[in-house]
């Protein structure tokens, strides 16, 4: 002890701290103040927090500090830091001067910054860096004047990760700033600079209304496109769009919202995001509806608001129902089930849209629909058969306004009669099943031609999928049908997950449909028809095939197959769809669609994602993409380019001339987008974006 009452500490002393330590060679402690001060080559431990430093001190009572030359790690975030001084008290605010950081043991071979200053702020978890450069791979390629982060893995404010792309529409800069609201809400706010169309913002507000219900509130604003107003003069270039989805339960009551709006027909396609989950480049409309209702033992009532704004411009968005009520009454009693259905729709037009390369002042019939159907299934099984007949007779009246006195009201009978079985059979280590069914189906015809059609539109799909004779989404049509249908399904299980499966179906058709006869404008006369369906699946390979065959016109109408491999290294998806006979198209036209996809974890942390979708049919390629990255302990890079083409079909000739075949080349020019998006996480300090962007797990999906 020396004379002023400093106490000399040396030979590697050792100090306990509140919450830590501290050790170093030398140092002057001051009893009375409980102040360390000329401390040399130190070494403090503080809440799994470390800091190294050739000269300091400490007030043990206050936790302040003043280190020098020294470094320091922030073991929640995993950053490590050197400074030229540090400042501040250990559990409040540190303030670190002259500095570099990074979470990177060897930073050649990951990122740094340098900094004039960073700011620990121990109460908030939060930080700040300013004046500072980044470097990547030892070369730099960013400065800021100011960034801000999370010093905490909690779920906590902060920047997110950027996203840079190169487009067809230049350089696209996204900055995303996550916020949380509560302990069930957040929302990230992202500025956005597109080079040639201008400056815009995106938002994603997500919220939970119970357990199981998340809800968002999407929203996308570029003030003035420079490129749409180019392309489109005459139509307001403020572009927007908004997607709010929302469910609330309160016991067996229910309220729901799914409502999208945009400015326009093509904003997903000309600034598709991947923050704003309002349309894909492969949605057809957005859903625009309201609900509420109650569910019951053995009924359900519900009342909605329901509408569409579509995504192609060639497309009216047509109707909206305002209101529309069902109803659902179902009993079971032993082998007999019996229903009662209400639904009640009042059909007005869509006012709320812009068109851009369509005639709005289409002449559309409005009115109210009421569908009542009554009917009936009995189950009965004897022996090894299951055999169960269904009744039902629907009863469709309209209301329509400006027409009287037409005849508008049907009642349409229709039985189905099934007989099926299932056989079971089992071994060591699987099991196998067979499964035959015989069907016979008819439905009464009646004349609808003088319907109005509201909410019609077909199922594009096999006989696999519509033996059951639903050929249409909506109720303004009943086609009449009478048809045998046979039915054969066989499965094969294993105990280790491995799967075999074959169906097959033979249709035949006993008579024409005059309701589809009337819609086609022609006669197709009855056809018989054979389906197949082969699948096998493991762990590791995944086979599928479907085909439909149509006798009458002696070729394949529908067919999809494809192949997935799936190994720990490497993924590979092949797959192709066929379709003749599109409703919207031509006669002669089909759809005859390919697509690649591959995914390989290679060496050294690299990752490699890459596929094409191929209209075989014009031998044109419309989507294709490749993507690379890179990860290791303490970064992650990613580089995805991606081009988009579009496809033009022989569309019937009123159409053509509705639409303007100028219009159309002139859009399909202008919609061919090709991007390059370039993203880095920087671990430990930037919040990850795996909640917002799925970046290598946005395959395409088989068409």
């Amino acid at each position: 002890m020396q004379s002023n009452g400093e106490i000399l500490l040396d030979d590697n002393f050792f100090m306990p701290i509140d919450s830590g330590s501290i050790r170093a060679s030398s140092a002057l402690y001051l009893k009375n103040k409980e102040f360390i001060k000329e401390i040399k080559n130190g070494k403090i431990n503080y809440q799994n927090n470390y800091f190294e430093f050739l000269n300091g001190a400490i007030e043990k009572n206050s936790n302040k500090i003043t280190l020098s030359e020294g470094s320091a790690f922030i073991q929640e975030r995993n950053l490590l830091m050197n400074y030229q001084s540090l400042s501040g008290a250990l559990d409040k605010t540190l303030v670190f001067q002259n500095a570099k950081l990074s979470s990177c043991n060897d930073p050649l071979r990951g990122w740094e910054i340098n900094a004039k200053e960073i700011i620990i702020n121990n109460e908030s978890s939060r930080g700040q860096i300013k004046n500072l450069s980044l470097k990547i791979f030892d070369t730099t390629i960013l400065r800021l004047p100011y960034f801000p982060f999370p010093a905490t893995t909690e779920r906590l404010s902060g920047f997110l990760e950027p996203e840079i792309s190169m487009t067809s529409d230049g350089l696209d800069l996204f900055l995303p700033y996550f916020w949380v609201l509560s302990s069930k809400s957040d929302l990230t706010i992202a500025p956005r600079i597109v080079n040639e169309r201008g400056d815009g913002i995106e938002s994603n507000l997500r919220y939970v209304t119970s357990a199981s219900n998340s809800n968002f509130f999407d929203m996308l604003f570029f003030p003035k496109d420079k490129v749409f107003d180019e392309d489109y003069p005459g139509l307001d270039s403020d572009r927007w769009a908004f997607k709010l989805k929302e469910k609330r339960e309160v016991s067996n009551f229910y309220t729901k919202i799914n409502w999208a709006k945009s400015s326009d027909a093509m904003i997903a396609l000309d600034l598709p995001s991947s923050l704003a989950k309002i349309a894909n480049q492969r949605e057809h409309y957005l859903i625009q509806s309201l609900a509420a209702g109650i569910n019951l033992k053995n009924f359900s009532l519900d009342i909605s608001h329901q509408g569409h704004q579509s995504l192609n411009p060639f497309i009216n968005t047509g109707y909206v129902k305002k209101p529309a009520i069902n109803f659902q009454y179902s009993k079971q009693e032993s082998f007999l089930n019996y229903f009662f259905n209400i639904n009640y729709a009042d059909f007005d037009i869509d006012q709320s849209n812009d068109y851009l390369f369509i005639n709005p002042n289409q002449q559309l019939t409005t009115g109210q629909r009421f569908i009542y159907e009554f009917g009936s299934e009995i189950h009965q099984k004897v022996e090894q058969l299951n055999i169960s007949l269904i009744t039902s007779l629907i009863y469709k009246d309209y209301e329509l306004d400006e027409i009287k006195n037409k005849d508008h009201s049907k009642s349409i009978p229709s039985i189905q009669l099934k007989v099926s079985s299932l056989l079971k059979r089992s071994y060591e280590e699987k099991v196998s099943f067979i499964n035959p069914e015989l069907i016979y189906q008819k439905t009464k015809f009646r004349n609808q031609s003088k319907d109005p059609i509201f909410d019609l539109h077909p199922r594009n799909s096999s006989i696999i999928e519509t033996y059951n004779n639903h050929y249409f989404f909506g109720d303004d049509r009943v086609p009449d049908t009478e048809a045998l249908i046979g039915k054969l399904k066989w499965q094969l299980r294993h105990s280790n997950n491995r799967r075999y499966s074959l169906e097959l179906i033979k249709r035949n058709e006993l008579k024409p449909s005059q309701v589809l006869n009337s819609m086609m404008g022609y006669s197709i006369g009855k056809d018989n028809q054979v389906g197949t369906s082969l699948a096998f699946d493991d762990q590791n390979l995944g086979v599928f095939f479907n085909a439909n065959y149509s006798q009458k016109r002696n070729e394949i109408v529908f067919g999809r197959g494809g192949i997935e491999i799936n190994l720990p290294s490497i993924k590979i998806s092949v797959s192709r769809n066929f379709q003749r006979n599109i409703p919207l198209l031509n006669l002669n036209n089909k759809l005859d669609y390919g697509e690649f996809s591959i995914e390989k974890i290679m060496p050294n942390g690299y990752k490699l994602l890459a596929g094409f979708s191929e209209d075989l049919d014009s031998n044109k390629t419309l989507d294709s993409y490749f993507g690379l990255g890179f990860e290791n302990c303490c970064i992650a890079i990613k580089l995805y380019a991606s081009d988009k083409r579009l496809s033009k079909y022989s569309f019937p000739h009123e159409q053509i001339a509705e639409w303007n075949n100028e219009n159309w080349e002139k859009m399909i020019a202008i919609e061919n987008k090709s991007r390059i998006n370039f993203e880095f996480e920087l671990k430990g300090l930037m919040g990850s974006r795996d909640k917002i962007n799925q970046f290598f797990s946005n395959k395409f999906v088989n068409l």
